[in-house]
């Protein structure tokens, strides 16, 4: 088990950067709340990682197979095994990870052709950085118990 670089910190690492990017579109949107004919930005990243994480499971579920095969016939295992299954069990887990960046098409509110509802964004503003704090948070928390296993501490 790779105690630095585990699943639950790479997930929480790229939902970071995901969060990271929409907070910088919020503001971008905010700012140009007054541009004429700006169209408002959306961040979206959470159906990649859904689909990392699904994939993650899968891999955990082969591997967990793949033991209770070695365990009845270690010989009979290691002859069994596909070289697409290997590298299935092998892709790095950020493979497919995207962060899109998409215009909002909406209609403009006002006259002037900008689609920036200052609320919307102020709401959006607060939901992201809540997120954002509670994935810091749990990642924190990881890291500590990290540390103090290192330094033989009990939890």
């Amino acid at each position: 088990m790779n105690f630095i670089d585990n699943r639950t910190r790479s997930i929480g690492a790229m939902a970071l950067d995901g969060l990271q990017k929409r907070a910088a579109a919020i503001g971008a949107n905010t700012v140009n709340a007054l541009t004429p004919n700006y169209q408002r930005k959306e961040v979206s990243f959470e159906n990649s990682l859904q689909k990392i994480i699904e994939r993650e499971n899968e891999k955990e579920e082969i591997k967990l197979q793949n033991s209770a095969m070695y365990e009845k016939n270690p010989a009979q295992f290691q002859a069994g095994q596909s070289l697409e299954q290997l590298a299935f069990l092998n892709s790095p887990i950020h493979e497919g990870f995207s962060i899109d960046i998409d215009q909002d098409m909406a209609e403009p509110i006002g006259l002037d052709g900008n689609n920036v509802n200052i609320e919307r964004e102020m709401m959006d503003e607060a939901k992201n950085g809540m997120q954002y704090s509670v994935i810091a948070s749990l990642m924190s928390k990881s890291f500590a118990s990290m540390n103090a296993i290192i330094k033989g501490q009990n939890q």
